[in-house]
């Protein structure tokens, strides 16, 4: 097996190494600078962005902690992705493992430094959604340990359900 494929690895690698992956397929559309019009001049997006409101909560954090976030987020997503690898192998174990050590309650307190603890800038609403997540996943470790499939997605859905949940309530930028 692979680094990125084990599930003993470290989760901080697996999520840098999708987070590159990811970063270079985002950056092809921004490499186009516009849209040309069947007119044959350029549409630089203005249009859109006036017909777009983003109604999420701006969340203001202080730079470095909002980095933190950043990569906090991204290496969540590379762990969704891990589990969604092992959920279609039937892998439970693997999957309870990925869930536990990438997004678990462990995750807590991992910044030692106050100041550096992103939950500190949020709003109480948006570290309870955070807080859920950190819940679920050790849910969702204990369930699929067990080896029920259906109580297992169940639980999973509850920690997607966290994510989208913030997401769509809140922004940092």
């Amino acid at each position: 097996m692979s680094k990125i494929e084990s599930p003993s690895a470290n989760p901080c690698r697996v999520g840098r190494v999708f987070r590159l992956l990811a970063l270079a397929m985002l950056s092809v559309p921004l490499a186009v600078h516009g849209d040309v019009n069947t007119d044959g001049t350029e549409d630089d997006g203005e249009a859109l962005v006036e017909q777009f409101t983003d109604f999420r909560t701006l969340v203001e954090i202080p730079e470095k902690p909002r980095l933190i976030l950043m990569e906090d987020m991204l290496d969540h997503l590379a762990v969704l992705n891990e589990i969604n690898r092992f959920l279609a192998a039937n892998d439970l174990r693997s999957a309870a493992e990925v869930a536990e050590t990438g997004m678990g309650r462990s995750l807590l307190s991992k910044y030692q430094d106050q100041e550096m603890r992103p939950g500190k800038y949020m709003p109480k609403e948006m570290r309870e959604i955070g807080w859920e997540l950190h819940n679920a996943a050790a849910e969702f470790s204990m369930v699929a340990r067990q080896g029920n499939l259906q109580k297992t997605m169940t639980a999973y859905q509850r920690i997607t359900a966290a994510c989208v949940a913030c997401h769509y309530s809140y922004r940092i930028r």
